[in-house]
Parts: C-alpha cells; sequence; structure tokens
C-alpha cells in the first residue's frame, strides 16, 4: 500500500549482546519498504563497547543506519523519552527493545494502523504487542474479537510501540508539566503504589487515564518478548513470549466508536460495549470489575467479582473471556450484578491476602479458572515458601 508514513525504527539496547543480535537477525527476516531508516541507539555504561561494534557491523538492508552511542548513562526511562523525541525528526517512529524479536510483517501493520488512526484524538500510540495478561493484576487477559484484527485498551505498551509526531507531542506536554500520577482517578492501585519512579511507562499510563486515550493493539502479535536479565528484569522469564503473525495478511482496522473490543486501564469492557453484546444490562449504570482489582467505583452499579451483600444477578465464572458468561447467562455466584454500595472491600493488602490469609484450597479454587495446572503458578509457590519459612521461624525462634 502506499501509506503516509515511513516511521523510523529504533532499537533500543543497552548491554545484552546476545539479545541486539537475537532482534537484528528477526530485523533481516523483516518486509520493510526501501528507504526505512534503522536507528540504534545504545546506552552507555563505559563497557558495553561490544554492543556498539555488533551494532555498527550489522547490515541493514532497506536503507541507512545510524548507531547512536550516548555519551553518558541515561537510564532506561530517560533513553526510552529521548528516543521518543526522534519522532519530531522523522514524524513517526517504532520504538523497540533489544529483548524483542519482531513479526516479519511488522512494519506493514504499523504503516497501515497509523495511517487509519492519524486523526483519532483518543489514540495515545500504536501496540505493535499483544499483552497475554492484565497490567492491574498480572492474571492472563483474552479480548473480545470482532471482524477486525485490533482492539483497544487503557494500558501502555513497551513491548514495541508506534507513533505519530502528535501523539507523542501530547504525551510529552502532558509530561512536562511534572503530573502527580498518585492522585489520578481510575489509575490502578499496583501503578501508584509499587511501580517504580523510574518507570516512563507509569506516566504513560497516568496520562492515557487522566486524557482518556487508548493503544491500539494487535489481535495477533507483531513482536514477542523474551524477558531478558536487564535493567527491569531479575530472572529469566518466558511470560512475555506471545504468537506472532507470520503469514501475511489484510489487516483490518475501525474506529474505537465502532468497535465492541474496548477495555479500560484494569483491562475490564467497557460497559457500553458489554451492553451492545447483553441487552438485559441496559437498564443498569454500571461499570465492570471482573478481576475484582478497583478499589472504588463511580457508577451505582457494578458487576464484579468481589463478595457483596445483596446480588441482583449472579453468573458462574466459566467461559473466557469472563464478560461472555454474562453475555450467555450462565447462572452462577462468582460474578454479581450488584449496587456499588453493597460491594464488600476487603481491607486487608495484597500481600495479606496472597501470604497470609488465603487457605491454598481457597487459592487452588479461586485461580484454577485462570490457570490449566494452578500447581505450576509462581505465586503458588510464594505461598508455600511463605508459609513454611514462617512454620521454621515459629519452631527455631529467628
Amino acid at each position: 500500500m502506499n501509506s503516509n508514513f515511513k516511521p523510523v525504527i529504533v532499537i533500543i539496547a543497552f548491554n545484552r549482546v546476545h539479545a541486539l543480535k537475537r532482534i537484528l537477525n528477526s530485523l533481516d527476516m523483516a518486509l520493510c519498504p526501501e528507504g526505512t531508516k534503522l536507528i540504534i541507539s545504545i546506552d552507555n555504561d563505559g563497557t558495553n563497547q561490544e554492543v556498539a561494534e555488533i551494532a555498527n557491523e550489522y547490515l541493514w538492508r532497506f536503507g541507512e543506519k545510524e548507531v547512536i552511542y550516548r555519551v553518558e548513562r541515561l537510564g532506561l526511562r530517560r533513553h526510552i523519552i529521548t528516543c521518543g523525541d526522534l519522532v519530531y525528526q522523522y514524524g513517526s517512529t517504532i520504538i523497540i527493545e533489544e529483548d524483542m524479536v519482531v513479526s516479519p510483517f511488522f512494519y506493514k501493520f504499523v504503516q497501515e494502523a497509523l495511517d487509519y488512526y492519524k486523526d483519532s484524538q483518543e489514540i495515545a500510540g500504536i501496540s505493535l504487542y499483544r499483552l497475554p495478561y492484565t497490567e492491574a493484576c498480572k492474571l492472563p487477559f483474552i479480548p473480545l474479537c470482532d471482524e477486525s484484527s485490533i482492539f483497544f485498551a487503557q494500558v501502555p505498551v513497551s513491548l514495541g510501540m508506534a507513533y505519530t509526531v502528535s501523539q507523542w507531542d501530547q504525551f510529552k506536554k502532558w509530561l512536562n508539566i511534572n503530573p502527580d500520577i498518585t492522585h489520578i482517578e481510575g489509575l490502578p492501585l499496583i501503578v501508584k503504589k509499587y511501580w517504580s519512579a523510574s518507570s516512563w511507562k507509569k506516566y504513560m499510563y497516568g496520562y492515557m487515564v487522566e486524557t482518556n486515550k487508548f493503544f491500539v493493539y494487535p489481535q495477533l502479535s507483531l513482536t514477542s518478548n523474551f524477558n531478558d536479565r536487564g535493567e527491569n528484569m531479575y530472572a529469566k522469564s518466558y511470560a512475555g513470549q506471545v504468537g506472532m503473525q507470520m503469514v501475511p495478511i489484510e489487516f483490518k482496522f475501525k474506529s474505537i466508536a465502532e468497535s465492541i473490543c474496548v477495555y479500560d486501564a484494569y483491562s475490564e469492557i467497557l460497559a457500553d460495549r458489554l451492553k451492545i453484546l447483553c441487552n438485559a444490562l441496559n437498564d443498569y449504570d454500571f461499570e465492570v470489575d471482573l478481576f475484582g482489582q478497583k478499589e472504588s467505583f463511580s457508577k451505582e452499579y457494578v458487576i464484579t467479582s468481589k463478595n457483596c451483600k445483596n446480588s441482583i444477578k449472579g453468573y458462574e465464572r466459566a467461559m473466557k473471556p469472563a464478560e461472555l458468561n454474562i453475555v450467555y447467562n450462565i447462572p452462577g455466584t462468582e460474578l454479581n450484578l450488584t449496587r456499588s454500595e453493597d460491594v464488600i472491600f476487603d481491607s486487608k493488602t495484597i500481600e495479606d491476602l496472597i501470604f497470609k490469609s488465603m487457605d491454598i484450597n481457597e487459592f487452588i479454587e479461586n485461580y484454577n479458572y485462570y490457570y490449566t495446572n494452578v500447581f505450576d503458578t509462581k505465586i503458588l509457590f510464594k505461598i508455600l515458601k511463605f508459609r513454611i519459612l514462617n512454620k521454621f521461624r515459629n519452631v527455631f525462634k529467628f
């Protein structure tokens, strides 16, 4: 297709030689138009000259290549923001961290998505990655599908992202006022309280919630993540591995107003989209809390997995994604339509609920819905480890 955009590809690298080699190898498989520029930006810690050598030796077959070896240590947040600012020079950017690989069709997806959403004020950026979990509670996330290739979520991404100059500039202007994100209503508590202040994504999250903007996500990912050990990863993990688009298709887009696949900052489907699928809910002004992570509610009613005093209508939590239990009217007690004032908020911390109070049987019952084999989950191991250590402390008084 003839696109109005030819975004520069920016690879963010630091000190992982094997990771840089891997993503550059995946770029060799990519289909990019002639004249596509590649920038490899390397944060400088004074000891990563081998990374610079790999970048300088790499032959980019689609156009100009530039290696930027930063003169000082930036840190991940400043490095990403600095690379984002390259959009002012090139008009559009694709930013990918070094511990990724790309689908051969990632560039085509970005070009077409940027063309389609360039004038959409609701869009904060384009994601190349399809999140397999919620950022609010790290539980598996499955979006609904329609005839398009995308869905929308009020959740930022760092695992492959693209921006027009307008999209990035609006974020930068908001960021430059030094916002206090701890007071942004609707931003998940885990982001406010536990995410590091050095995280650039924390501020993108706050910006999206406060300005009511969304990322465009692909239904099938155009990148995958290796979670190599690095600045924000202390141990190797496979949680970021997802299936990728490996054959050519015609990507189909639709506006956010037309889509039923729209999710809020907690990865909960918007209530007005759920009503499209379930007309029986039309008489209720409600919000959705199927993961049970929201700290408060702004509507008179809510459909939640939290306990409640009076249930107007109950649903089983069996079908996936969970909203299908409501659409198909599967009766049960795990999900309840109730007045917001009747929801029971437990005052215990997340740590208390998980590591101290939750009975193992209760944990298995609650989390078996999300995991095929609940005994393989890291959280169960942490519960057992915590309780075994406590037993030793009580016995040996240390």
